[in-house]
Parts: C-alpha cells; sequence; structure tokens
C-alpha cells in the first residue's frame, strides 16, 4: 500500500496532481481538493480556522488515499446499490453500507444519518486499511445536500469517467 505525504495546505492550489476543487456548501474557508497521484486519489482540504477566543488564524488540514478505481467503485456502489431497492439488486434491507478490495486495499461506501449534524442524510467515503492514527479508519462524510445540490456528485463523476477513459 502506497504511503503519502499530508499536503500542504499553503502550496496546495497549485499542486499539479490537482484535478478539480470545490468550496465547502456550508464553510467558506474550507476548500476540497481531489488529486491523482498515478493510480490512486486523494481527497483532501484545506481550512483557514480562526479561534474566537484568542483570535489566531492557522490552516488546517486533512486528506484520504485511496486507488483510484475506487471513485469509480464508489459511484457505482451510490447508483447500483443504495438508490435500489433489494428486488432491484440494491443492498439488504436494513444494510446501510458496502465494501470491496480495490487493488489490496479495502474500502467502504457509508449510508450517514447525521451528516449535517441536524440529522441530514450523507454518505461516508471510508479507506479501512488507511488509519488517522492506531484505530480510526481515514474518512470523509459528504452531506446529501453538497454531494446532490452543490455540485460534488458532478465533479466526482467526472473525474470518475476520465479515469474510465484512461485521461487520468
Amino acid at each position: 500500500m502506497r504511503q503519502f505525504s499530508d499536503i500542504n495546505p499553503l502550496t496546495i492550489a497549485q499542486d499539479p496532481r490537482v484535478v478539480a476543487t470545490i468550496q465547502d456548501d456550508r464553510n467558506e474557508h474550507k476548500t476540497y481538493y481531489f488529486l491523482i497521484d498515478h493510480d490512486y486519489m486523494l481527497i483532501s482540504n484545506a481550512t483557514y480556522f480562526t479561534n474566537k477566543r484568542t483570535g489566531e488564524s492557522k490552516w488546517l488540514h486533512y486528506q484520504i488515499e485511496f486507488p483510484k478505481q475506487g471513485l469509480v467503485w464508489f459511484l457505482d456502489s451510490m447508483q447500483h446499490r443504495f438508490f435500489k431497492t433489494e428486488a432491484e439488486g440494491g443492498l439488504p434491507k436494513g444494510v446501510f453500507h458496502d465494501k470491496t478490495v480495490i487493488n489490496g486495499e479495502r474500502i467502504k461506501l457509508s449510508r450517514d444519518f447525521n451528516a449535517d449534524g441536524n440529522r441530514g442524510g450523507g454518505y461516508s467515503f471510508i479507506t479501512l486499511d488507511r488509519k488517522e492514527d492506531t484505530y480510526f479508519a481515514k474518512e470523509y462524510s459528504f452531506t446529501d445536500q453538497f454531494l446532490f445540490n452543490g455540485g460534488l456528485i458532478e465533479i466526482l463523476q467526472d473525474i470518475a469517467d476520465k479515469i474510465q477513459r484512461g485521461e487520468l
């Protein structure tokens, strides 16, 4: 499993691996970056944070990495497993996640029921073999609002289409 250094939030906007960006729909100071590095995809964000109590500001960042074919799988699973009933070939009743192995890495897509903190739905992209620390898997959760009304799904689909055509 290929390892990646943390992105630099001060220079990521100029990184030649960046193939797309989008501003978060709930935090104007947070930008998501989508990078392709050979056979891998990185999703990262950089957030300019100001501590209200101290007035100090700094850049915060987070990232996940997975085989780039994982993005194609995430979108396919969402469309063909989550958006369909069990009778149509979707997930069985009461199951809210899907898992697979791509290039030796376990990845998971999970339905979220509180993605926005107000019981709003969403989806989590999870890399089960890559850990934040020694225990928790790296993941990103995106709200339904951001995915389907905020333009994120179109960006992800565009990247996946380019991956499938061999352009990325």
